[in-house]
């Protein structure tokens, strides 16, 4: 069989993507060429897809991941913190005087300028009124002289990010009350729009137990203590992890806030839900209550 290509055969190789210049594979004849073509066009095809497909998923945002958007704590309009709260327009701030407003649940607690004094609430760029109690006037589980506490020989306790918790959840506050306005965002001021979830603390202006500002904070698991500190005088307690460990990486590491490893509030709550089972378990504990797990992360009984 002769190897030249006929004029049919050259103008059917331009459309099979063959050079003029070039004969064709010895052997190899013109149904031979077509499979290869064909081959060679599917190939191209798969591959175009699989870019596409992964230029799709590259620009696709992270599935899964939750953050404090549609949280309990989510004030916003189309947020979860219920109708009293988030309708009363607490998460909607005007920008810089102007008339524009915008939806914010971040800027209900944080500010990116004229944040309060970090002393103020112990969190960054806080914007949120401190709770009229202040940090001195609580009374923490260790003044309620628990024997067994006591007995660990750890001293007073000074709450540390929990006052930024407690700015709300005392009950003496307002929702969308800043640290500097006499005027608040949406409805209500000072013990108006009080949280539903305000702690139950005892109240002496009452001299019992309610949620109208109470600083008696003794009948709570203890906050401000530093679980390393106690620790070494405590054998019922779990190892503390190594700092800069893997552990300390952990659901446990993170639990445990600055650099004493106190145990706080936002110890057992992470109410922007990334870290352990924060995003799927009720008001947004870290470890589930079921068969003791939060319990048990801390205390080896």
């Amino acid at each position: 069989m002769s190897n030249k290509l006929s004029t049919k055969d050259l103008a059917q190789s331009k459309v099979l993507g063959f050079s003029l210049e070039q004969p064709a594979p010895r052997g190899a004849g013109l149904e031979q060429l077509k499979q290869q073509h064909v081959q060679t066009h599917k190939t191209m095809k798969q591959l175009t897809m699989l870019l596409a497909l992964g230029a799709t998923v590259a620009l696709m945002p992270l599935a899964g991941k939750a953050t404090i958007i549609g949280s309990s704590h989510d004030f916003s309009s189309s947020g979860t913190a219920g109708a009293v709260y988030s309708q009363s327009g607490i998460a909607t701030f005007t920008w810089g005087g102007e008339t524009t407003t915008y939806q914010n649940p971040c800027q209900v607690c944080h500010i990116p300028h004229k944040a309060a004094a970090y002393s103020a609430a112990h969190a960054p760029l806080w914007n949120h009124a401190v709770a009229t109690n202040a940090t001195s006037k609580y009374i923490t589980y260790d003044q309620a002289g628990s024997a067994h506490f006591n007995a660990l020989g750890l001293g007073t306790l000074t709450l540390g990010s929990s006052v930024a918790c407690l700015s709300c959840h005392d009950g003496s506050i307002a929702v969308n009350q800043s640290y500097g306005k006499t005027s608040f965002n949406g409805n209500g001021g000072v013990g108006t729009n009080a949280p539903s979830f305000a702690i139950e603390a005892y109240d002496t202006a009452t001299g019992k137990y309610d949620y109208s500002g109470g600083n008696d904070l003794t009948h709570m698991h203890p906050i401000g203590v530093s679980y390393s500190a106690a620790k070494l005088v405590d054998p019922d307690l779990v190892a503390t992890p190594a700092l800069g460990t893997p552990a300390a990486q952990s659901t446990f590491g993170r639990m445990l806030k600055g650099p004493d490893q106190t145990v706080e509030c936002a110890s057992c709550h992470d109410i922007h839900r990334t870290i352990g089972a924060s995003a799927t378990v009720s008001h947004e504990l870290i470890v589930d209550l079921n068969g003791a797990a939060l319990c048990l992360t801390c205390h080896n009984k």
